[in-house]
């Protein structure tokens, strides 16, 4: 059996934040251990599904005729009051509901059809994943639309980055979150679904990946009995792109970097 301190030096050695002269003490143990070379070979491949692309999934005909019913189904939008108007409406209707993920697509699929048909493979696919929530949705679209008249009216949906994050566990396959990113203001809301709760000792870590590659922690989070999660979260130092978001399980308070052979969800 690996020692956790060996464990924990592997991650490091995969993700190349050991010292020089670390590094080379961690290659000597490794050329002597087999079970150590396995498991930095089994890190690699975490690794690059962190810097890789999730694979893609073309939807079934009928979703978005599914969706488009479901958010058209209600003529009245009841008005929003004045006050999300402010500059300051952003700490009003951050902290959504989870139904606000299937607004926020429709509303894309309605206002940017010919933006869509360019890149139909990546939006396919958030789609294809959504329609996992839908069900639990059908009697909220009067709270749909009312998140929509507050996207419009504040002008938010166009700084807002959306991704979403699918499962990487074998027993967890229905695992799926979304994650909203306004870059200006460097702070973001991030929502889950069908994720386990953890020992006290144990706590998810979210993740943004700088440019799709570097790391940078936007701090724990913790699950709901019923395995749904929402978190406000700000990242611990400035990101310029935030090209994907992931979750993984850490010791309690987390960690300065992740822990890659506990990768839970990634996306973007």
């Amino acid at each position: 059996m690996i020692e956790e301190r060996m464990e924990e030096q592997a991650s490091l050695y995969v993700l190349g934040v050991l010292t020089p002269e670390e590094t080379r003490a961690f290659e000597v143990d490794m050329s002597r251990d087999s079970a150590l070379q396995q498991l930095v070979a089994t890190l690699r491949v975490s690794r690059d599904a962190l810097a890789g692309s999730l694979p893609q999934v073309t939807p079934r005909p009928a979703l978005k005729q599914k969706i488009l019913a479901q958010i058209t189904a209600q003529e009245k939008v009841v008005p929003m009051p004045s006050e999300v108007e402010r500059s300051d409406g952003w700490a009003i209707w951050l902290p959504w509901a989870l139904v606000a993920c299937l607004a926020i697509v429709c509303a894309i699929s309605l206002s940017q059809q010919k933006t869509l048909s360019q890149k139909n493979g990546e939006q396919a696919k958030q789609l294809a994943d959504l329609n996992q929530m839908a069900d639990s949705l059908r009697n909220e679209t009067q709270d749909l639309k009312q998140a929509v008249a507050k996207l419009r009216e504040t002008n938010r949906l166009a700084n807002l980055r959306i991704a979403m994050l699918n499962s990487m566990l074998t027993n967890a396959p229905n695992a799926v979150a979304v994650s909203f990113w306004d870059e200006s203001k460097q702070e973001g809301v991030f929502l889950a679904q069908n994720l386990r709760t953890l020992p006290p000792d144990r706590d998810y870590q979210l993740w943004v990946l700088d440019n799709g590659t570097k790391p940078v922690s936007a701090g724990i989070f913790h699950v709901n009995a019923d395995g749904t999660a929402r978190a406000n979260f700000k990242t611990v130092q400035p990101v310029q792109v935030a090209g994907k978001f992931a979750v993984t399980e850490e010791p309690k308070g987390g960690l300065p970097t992740p822990t890659l052979k506990n990768l839970v969800l990634i996306g973007g």
